[in-house]
């Protein structure tokens, strides 16, 4: 599931990626809309605080597979989200990275593609600790198969699963991560 990225294909995403919020911004200007501007500039300040802050959990490769997860086409898209003062993950970085693919294709497994599937990652990251959230909204095609792998990947080294929940289009995910 990982896919590392040259450096000119990551910059080629990003100017993409920007080349489209400054037509939305252009668009919007050339509408009169200015409040929807002013709001798509706080999103984009706000996206951009929270990368930040991805980044500074230290935890490289978990922060690049989010980061990059919505440059290829998916069944999923992923946004995500770090509260919090942050701490360093980087002695984590390679189970917590591995475990997060392998929701995310378990995720992608279950999801139509006809569907419209979105996961939202919150991380609460104190100097003792993290813990993520996944917030799961779309197609779930079987539900007691996505359990069975949960309960299977509830603990690692540094990772403890607190509790899940699946429901018929909904999912919730908890896990704690020990700095």
């Amino acid at each position: 599931m990982e896919k590392r990225w040259s450096v000119l294909d990551a910059l080629r995403h990003s100017r993409h990626d920007w080349l489209n919020k400054i037509q939305l911004i252009k668009g919007n200007l050339a509408l009169n809309k200015l409040e929807r501007v002013n709001e798509i500039i706080e999103e984009i300040v706000r996206d951009m605080q929270h990368e930040t802050k991805l980044t500074n959990l230290r935890a490289r490769r978990f922060a690049e597979m989010l980061m990059t997860y919505n440059w290829e086409a998916r069944k999923v898209s992923v946004t995500y989200e770090v509260l919090g003062d942050g701490c360093d993950l980087s002695a984590h970085d390679k189970e917590l990275t591995e475990w997060c693919a392998a929701l995310l294709q378990e995720i992608e497994y279950q999801a139509d593609m006809n569907g419209e599937n979105h996961l939202d990652i919150s991380i609460e990251a104190s100097a003792e600790s993290a813990r993520l959230f996944f917030d799961y909204s779309g197609t779930i095609k079987d539900g007691t198969a996505l359990a069975d792998w949960l309960k299977q990947h509830q603990r690692g080294h540094a990772i403890c699963m607190d509790h899940f929940s699946i429901h018929s289009n909904e999912m919730t995910v908890v896990i704690n991560i020990c700095a």
